[in-house]
C-alpha cells in the first residue's frame, strides 16, 4: 500500500510539473491535432474530482461513525484517486482552453481557480498526517471547487444560467407594440448564441450582450447585413452542414429550429430594425406572420385568465368558419375567440351579423380593408368582451366610436387609413380600458396628435413616422433582387428599395456614389464581365443610406476541361480544377467549402483546354477571396499564357494588382485581365500568393494565402 501511495504521489507531482511548465510557456504552446481530443474530454474528466472531493468532505464529517482503520483505508484511496483525476482534469482543461476561439476573463478565472484546486489536492497528499492542516486544506479545496464549477458553468451556459428561469418569469409582457427584436429575435440569440458570445466570453471576438455590440460584429465582421440574408454571417453559418467546422451553433449545442431560422432570416431581410413591431407591419408581410405565430404560441404556453364567460361549442365555432372568415379559439384552455374576415370583394353583411352567435366569446376582431361603415358598428356593440378591434382602411368615421361604449374591455383600436379626425377625442372617454390607438394615414396632423396625447396621457397613440429635418433617419441601403452573383449572358442587375419614393444612385467604375452626380437607377443595369456596383438610397428629408457594394460575374465561354499543375493545400483543395469552371461561387467566410482552392507556399497554376474549336477570347476574369484576418490576401501577380501546344506557349498578360495598405472588409473580388484577341486551345493561368505579409498586418512577415474559386473567359 505504501508503495502504491508513493507511485501516486510521484505521478501527481509529474502531472503538476507538466501543468506548471505549460502555464509558464502558454503563449508558445500549440496543441497538435492528435492531443485535441484529450482536451475535449475535460468536461467528462472534471466530474471525477467534483464527486471525489465532496466524498472526502462527507467522509471527514462522519469519521466518528467509522472504524479508524476503515476510515484511513477509504480516505487514502479516495485521496489518491482525487489527486490524479484533479491534475488530469486541469491539464485537459488547459488543452481545451488553447483550442477555444475566445477572449474571456471568465475563461481566465475558471482556468486559474481550477489549477488552484489541483495544487490544493496535491497539498492534501503532502500534509496527510497533520489533521488540522488537512481539514483546512480540504475545506478550502471544496470552496475553491465550487467557484471553479460556477465559472465553468458560466462558460458553457452563460453567467445568468442559474437565475434565468427567475428572470424569464419576471420579464415584461410581450404585446404587438413590443419591438420584434426584443420580443422574439433576442431571446433566440440568447438561447442559441450568447453562451459563447457574451460580455465575459467573446468567441471569435464577438460579444452579443447588446444590440450595438451585435451590430459591431466580431473578427469576421458584422453578423448580419441589413436586408440581405445571403450575405449575413449569422444565416450563412446556420445553413452550413452540421458537421462543418464553421457551422453555428456548433455541433453538440442546441440548434436553431426551422421556425427560429425562418424568423431570423425574415427579420434580417426586412432590414434588421431593432425597433420595428408587429403593429407597424402589414399583416401580409412574412415577418408579421412569423412573429405573430410566435406570439400566439407564447400565449398558448401562458393563456390569459378569461374565466368569466363560457366556451362556445365546437360545432358552433366550426360552422362559422368559411374561406373568407376564420373563427379560432385562442388556446384550448381559454374560451376567447379571434375572428378575421378577409377579401373585400367577397364580403357579405352576414359575415358580421352571424358573429352574434358568439358575441360573448369574441376578444379580437379584424375587419381591416372590409367595406365596414359606421352603421355596421351597432353589431360590434354586442361584443362586450372585445379587447382588440382592427378597422384599418375601412369606411368608418368618428361616429363609429359612439357604438363602442358597451365594449368596456376594449384595449386596442386600429383606425389607420380611415376618415377619423381630431373629433375622436370626444369619444375616447367612453372606452375605460383603451390603451393603444393607431392613427396612421388619417386626417390627424402632428399638432393634433400632440393635443390628443396631452388630453389622454394614459393612452398610447401611434401615428407613424413624419420626416423632418430636425430628426432625420438614415435610409436602409438598396436591395438586390438577383438570386445569383453569376449572371447569365444578357441578364441584368435588378435593384429595389422597399420604401416608396426612394431614389437609387449607383456607380460601376469603383467610385463612391452620391445623390446628385451618380447614375440614377431607372431600369436594370447591364454588365458585360466582372462589375462592382456601388449603390445608395436617397429621399428628401431622410439621411442617405450607407453605400452597399454588389460584385457580379458574368458567364463566359466555358472551357472543355481544366487541369491543375500545382496541387492546392490539403485543407483547401475544393473539387480540384473543377472548382474553377463549375460556376459555383464561394463566400468570404467559408473557405473550407468545395468552391475554393487555397495556395500558400506555391502559386495557383492551371491548364484550361478549350478543345479543337476554341473561341476567340479577349479577356480573363479571376475571382479571388479576401479575408485579411485569416491571412487571405489578393494575389501579388496574375499571369495568363496561351498556345496550341502545351510545350510552346507565350505570355499574353501579366498583372500586378495593387495591394491593400490597411485592413479591408472581407469579400469576393475579381481581377479583369484584358489580353490580345486569341483563339488558342490551351491557356495557363497562374496566381501568386504573398510571400510575406506587410508590416501593418498583425501577422507581418508570415506567408499569405491566395484563394481562387472561378475563372471566366470572354
Amino acid at each position: 500500500m505504501a508503495t502504491l501511495e508513493k507511485i501516486i504521489s510521484h505521478f501527481v507531482f509529474f502531472l503538476l510539473c507538466l501543468l506548471t511548465f505549460l502555464l509558464i510557456f502558454e503563449a508558445q504552446v500549440t496543441i497538435p491535432f492528435w492531443l485535441q481530443p484529450l482536451g475535449r474530454m475535460h468536461p467528462l474528466m472534471l466530474h471525477f474530482p467534483i464527486v471525489l472531493i465532496v466524498l472526502l468532505v462527507f467522509l471527514d464529517l462522519f469519521r466518528s461513525h467509522l472504524e479508524p482503520a476503515s476510515y484511513e483505508k477509504i480516505r487514502k484511496a479516495l485521496l489518491g484517486f482525487t489527486a490524479v483525476t484533479t491534475s488530469a482534469a486541469a491539464i485537459m482543461g488547459f488543452f481545451l482552453s488553447l483550442e477555444e476561439d475566445s477572449t474571456s476573463s471568465l475563461m481566465d478565472l475558471h482556468k486559474w481557480i481550477g489549477v488552484s484546486v489541483s495544487y490544493l489536492v496535491y497539498l492534501l497528499l503532502l500534509i496527510d498526517k497533520k489533521i488540522l492542516w488537512y481539514k483546512i486544506t480540504l475545506y478550502t479545496s471544496f470552496v475553491t471547487l465550487f467557484f471553479a464549477g460556477h465559472f465553468g458553468a458560466g462558460l458553457t451556459h452563460g453567467t445568468d444560467f442559474l437565475t434565468e428561469p427567475i428572470a424569464r418569469a419576471q420579464k415584461k409582457k410581450i404585446t404587438e407594440a413590443t419591438p420584434i427584436f426584443e420580443a422574439f429575435v433576442d431571446p433566440i440569440l440568447e438561447a442559441k448564441c450568447k453562451s459563447c458570445h457574451n460580455a465575459q466570453k467573446h468567441k471569435g471576438a464577438l460579444d452579443m450582450s447588446t444590440f450595438a455590440l451585435m451590430n459591431k460584429g466580431g473578427e469576421n465582421g458584422p453578423i448580419w447585413v441589413e436586408g440581405n440574408t445571403a450575405e449575413s454571417e449569422l444565416i450563412i453559418r446556420a445553413l452550413l452542414p452540421l458537421e462543418h467546422e464553421d457551422h453555428m451553433p456548433p455541433e453538440g449545442k442546441s440548434q436553431l429550429s426551422a421556425s427560429e431560422l425562418a424568423l431570423l432570416k425574415s427579420w434580417i431581410g426586412a432590414g434588421a430594425d431593432p425597433e420595428v413591431s408587429l403593429k407597424q407591419l402589414n399583416p401580409a408581410d412574412s415577418l408579421f406572420m412569423l412573429a405573430n405565430q410566435r406570439m400566439k404560441s407564447m400565449e398558448e404556453e401562458a393563456p390569459k385568465a378569461r374565466n368569466d364567460f363560457d366556451f362556445a361549442s365546437e360545432e358552433l365555432v366550426s360552422s362559422l368558419n368559411n374561406p373568407y372568415r376564420t373563427v379560432t379559439q385562442e388556446t384550448p384552455l381559454s374560451p376567447a375567440l379571434d375572428v378575421n374576415i378577409y377579401v373585400k370583394t367577397a364580403y357579405k353583411p352576414e359575415y358580421l351579423t352571424e358573429l352574434k352567435k358568439v358575441k360573448d366569446q369574441i376578444v379580437s376582431l379584424n375587419l381591416a380593408y372590409m367595406p365596414i361603415k359606421d352603421e355596421d358598428m351597432n353589431i360590434i356593440a354586442n361584443f362586450g368582451n372585445l379587447e382588440e378591434l382592427k378597422l384599418n382602411n375601412t369606411e368608418v368615421s368618428n361616429a363609429a366610436l359612439t357604438y363602442l361604449k358597451n365594449c368596456t374591455r376594449l384595449e386596442s383600436l386600429s383606425l389607420s387609413g380611415t376618415a377619423v379626425d381630431i373629433g375622436i377625442s370626444e369619444h375616447l372617454g367612453a372606452l375605460p380600458a383603451i390603451k393603444d390607438v393607431y392613427l396612421w394615414n388619417t386626417g390627424i396632423d402632428d399638432g393634433e396628435l400632440t393635443d390628443l396625447k396631452n388630453q389622454w396621457p394614459e393612452i398610447s397613440f401611434y401615428h407613424g413616422y413624419s420626416a423632418n429635418q430636425e430628426s432625420p433617419i438614415r435610409l436602409t441601403a438598396p436591395l438586390l433582387k438577383n438570386k445569383n452573383k453569376i449572371l447569365a449572358q444578357g441578364e441584368k442587375v435588378v435593384l429595389e428599395h422597399k420604401m416608396p419614393g426612394v431614389s437609387i444612385r449607383y456607380t460601376t467604375d469603383g467610385s463612391d456614389p452620391d445623390s446628385i452626380s451618380s447614375a440614377l437607377y431607372e431600369s436594370p443595369i447591364e454588365v458585360q464581365s466582372f462589375t462592382s456596383v456601388k449603390t445608395i438610397a436617397y429621399k428628401e428629408g431622410w439621411l442617405t443610406s450607407e453605400a452597399r457594394v454588389y460584385e457580379f460575374f458574368v458567364e463566359g465561354q466555358p472551357p472543355v476541361t481544366a487541369e491543375l499543375i500545382n496541387s492546392p493545400h490539403n485543407k483547401y483543395k475544393g473539387k480540384g480544377a473543377t472548382s474553377l469552371i463549375d460556376l459555383e461561387k464561394g463566400n468570404a467566410t467559408g473557405f473550407n467549402s468545395k468552391s475554393w482552392l487555397g495556395y500558400q507556399d506555391k502559386p495557383l497554376a492551371v491548364w484550361v483546354d478549350f478543345g479543337e474549336n476554341p473561341p476567340t477570347l479577349k479577356q480573363l476574369v479571376l475571382s479571388y477571396g479576401m479575408n485579411m484576418g485569416q491571412y487571405i490576401m489578393p494575389p501579388v501577380q496574375v499571369e495568363v499564357w496561351g498556345g496550341n501546344d502545351r510545350q510552346n506557349i507565350k505570355l499574353l498578360k501579366r498583372i500586378v494588382p495593387n495591394q491593400p495598405a490597411e485592413y479591408q472588409p472581407d469579400g469576393v473580388m475579381g481581377i479583369a485581365m484584358p489580353m490580345p484577341a486569341s483563339d488558342f486551345r490551351y491557356y495557363q493561368v497562374k496566381a501568386f500568393p504573398m510571400k510575406k505579409l506587410p508590416a501593418w498586418h498583425s501577422g507581418k512577415g508570415e506567408p499569405g494565402w491566395v484563394f481562387v474559386d472561378e475563372l471566366f473567359f470572354y
